[in-house]
């Protein structure tokens, strides 16, 4: 456990530097750190809402883990937040998804989102997703639709059954909410998400 910890520990001060030089914005700050996972946010030049990233250790493979968030019929209840997730149109790579989540503290949001699966090798695979349109989901009064919505993960096969998992997003909720609660939200949010990945790999594993 104290070896994990020690890597752990290694993989996220190494990975900051990197991430630095590929997004270019202020410096990273820790906002948690667990035995298994750590979150950091910066600022983004010319808007006050943060970046977050995180990397998590967690039992699981890739494929497990990019099946997971490719089943979009089965998120509410697996992924937080999430009422309704539609798969709009789907590839052997990429899908584009209309979905609407449920926020603890504020209204509805919907949002579209074209997703992609990216494999650098059988150890480790990118999937990352943008902003998207379909014109049989306009904006409607019904959410407050999102706009800016970027992200990534990369999942790493350190082990047969162990997951080193990155994690970064970009987004703005929307709305009308204070600045500070969005930072907050998309702080928990990132947290949250990561949880419920792993408890959806041993729950998938029940079955």
């Amino acid at each position: 456990m104290e070896l994990y910890r020690l890597f752990f520990c290694i993989v996220c001060f190494a990975l900051l530097p990197l991430s630095a030089a590929e997004e270019p914005g202020g410096p990273w700050k820790e906002e948690r750190s667990d035995e298994n996972l750590s979150i950091f946010s910066r600022e983004v030049p010319g808007t006050d809402i943060r970046e977050v990233k995180a990397t998590a250790l967690m039992p699981g493979t890739i494929k497990e883990a990019v099946d997971i968030i490719f089943d979009r019929k089965n998120h509410p209840g697996n992924m937080p937040y999430i009422k309704k997730s539609v798969v709009l149109s789907k590839d052997d790579k990429c899908d584009v998804s209309y979905n609407i989540i449920s926020p603890p503290v504020a209204s509805n949001r919907d949002y579209i989102v074209r997703s992609c699966a990216d494999k650098a090798s059988s150890q480790e695979t990118k999937l990352w997703w943008e902003t998207a349109t379909h014109p049989d989901y306009p904006e409607t009064d019904a959410n407050v639709r999102v706009k800016i919505n970027k992200g990534y993960y990369i999942f790493r096969q350190i082990e047969p059954d162990k997951l080193l998992v990155d994690y970064y997003i970009y987004t703005d909720p929307g709305g009308s909410l204070p600045i500070f609660i969005k930072n907050i939200a998309n702080r928990t949010g990132v947290s949250d998400v990561l949880e419920s990945l792993e408890k959806t790999i041993q729950k998938r594993r029940k079955k």
